[in-house]
């Protein structure tokens, strides 16, 4: 298709892609969809912060796959541990930073730890010294917790926060702004616009006040919805924060025809909004782009996720990598599933 023969001709990193329940086979085929559509680098992130202690086995075995490609770690929550040495533990095996997807609400429910927690302070002060980036999903979209106003798909996947047993919209949007003032050093991306494309201004007041902060334009629809609405400004936003926007889609679990196809819609309306200056069909919607210069579309698509993670991704120590899954396949704190020992055993015999 033009979007994906365009793409060929330069480079275009997507920083934002996962495997969510799948094992070996997802991401290996995820991987070769991610060549298929175009992208010259992907950043694989674990979600080890939803419970799979396969996760990070994931990411290890997604850069041995894929040497030029980036990955980050995720923490677990299966027993008490330092987080700091964890997160210097990833950065040594050659993971490239920290996936946190612990405060999306149905994960701050279920484990209980705010942003701004003090148990990850030690994590918080180890990426800083490292230098270590850390990219997280902080809250969902605000009418999630609106009865009146939650999508269908939304509403029938469990993602309604309404009925007072979730931390508020506003709560965990103040518990990260705290993070982020203690952590001015952080270097942070808030996934998905930190869920504020419906509240320009106080996006914009963010932005000026943590000159640290990054964000990703990963879907979800409503934020590009939301960007429709106002392209004049929002393209102002991009133009003058065109060093600390990212891109990433979301692309996940490529196994199936109808994913992978959702995986193209995504990715064309994602590539079109930067580029276009046309409205076109999203869904059952229009979105507007907003027709970037070459020079911000480049930094979007490819500089700005380098200077967050490194220009040259990591290289996985196999060594290191091994030592690090064993303990996992010999802790029975762990309390590992069937599916997780797997997974984790299989890469493990892909690094001795």
């Amino acid at each position: 298709m033009p979007e994906m023969e365009k793409r060929a001709k330069r480079e275009w990193i997507d920083g934002h892609i996962h495997v969510i329940e799948g094992g070996i086979r997802e991401t290996e085929a995820l991987a070769a969809r991610q060549a298929a559509l175009g992208y010259t680098q992907s950043a694989f992130l674990s979600v080890e912060g939803m419970g799979d202690a396969a996760q990070n086995a994931l990411a290890i075995y997604f850069k041995l796959l894929s040497p030029s490609h980036y990955a980050f770690g995720g923490l677990h929550y299966r027993f008490a541990y330092d987080f700091g040495k964890e997160a210097e533990r990833l950065h040594q095996i050659g993971l490239d930073g920290i996936k946190m997807i612990e405060n999306k609400p149905t994960e701050r429910k279920k484990l209980g730890y705010a942003q701004n927690d003090v148990r990850y302070e030690s994590l918080y002060r180890t990426l800083c010294r490292l230098q270590m980036p850390l990219l997280v999903h902080v809250n969902d979209p605000k009418s999630f917790w609106q009865a009146e106003k939650i999508p269908e798909w939304a509403a029938a996947s469990g993602y309604y926060y309404g009925d007072g047993s979730y931390p508020s919209y506003e709560q965990i949007l103040a518990e990260t702004v705290d993070m982020a003032e203690k952590y001015p050093k952080l270097k942070v991306c808030f996934a998905h616009f930190l869920f504020l494309a419906d509240e320009y201004e106080r996006l914009c007041g963010l932005m000026e006040r943590f000159p640290n902060i990054r964000l990703d334009i990963t879907a979800g629809t409503e934020m590009y919805f939301s960007f429709t609405e106002r392209p004049a400004l929002f393209r102002d936003f991009f133009l003058k924060y065109q060093d600390r926007i990212q891109f990433g889609t979301d692309n996940c679990n490529a196994c199936s025809l109808e994913e992978a196809r959702n995986m193209e819609v995504v990715n064309r309306m994602e590539q079109s909004f930067l580029e276009s200056g046309e409205r076109f069909a999203a869904w059952d919607k229009q979105v507007q782009g907003i027709c970037l210069p070459e020079e911000a579309v480049r930094k979007i698509t490819v500089d700005n996720f380098r200077e967050f993670a490194q220009a040259s991704p990591a290289k996985i120590d196999r060594k290191a990598a091994a030592v690090y899954l064993y303990e996992r396949l010999r802790n029975p704190s762990y309390r590992l599933t069937a599916r997780e020992r797997d997974i984790i055993w299989e890469v493990y015999e892909n690094c001795v």
